[in-house]
């Protein structure tokens, strides 16, 4: 799966439970990408909440990438994440 990022893209992904119980140390590494994960799901929901996303017209589909682009600067730039 890591090869398959662009340069300079990291992947998290919380370990997985191979015994009974977590590691103190794995147990911190859930706690702390579950708590970047409800920050990426509220981004992506406010992204999705643009309505040009919602269709966008045949003649501006070559500029799709630059559109989404666009509303994901504009959703960082709002207000935080609660």
């Amino acid at each position: 799966m890591h090869d398959l990022l662009p340069p300079g893209v990291l992947l998290n992904i919380p370990p997985f439970l191979m015994k009974a119980q977590f590691s103190p140390e794995e147990a911190r590494q859930t706690v702390t990408i579950a708590r970047a994960r409800i920050h990426v799901e509220r981004a992506i929901r406010r992204i999705k909440e643009y309505k040009i996303l919602q269709l966008i017209p045949q003649n501006l589909r070559p500029y799709s990438s630059m559109i989404f682009q666009v509303c994901g600067f504009l959703t960082t730039l709002n207000y935080p994440f609660n």
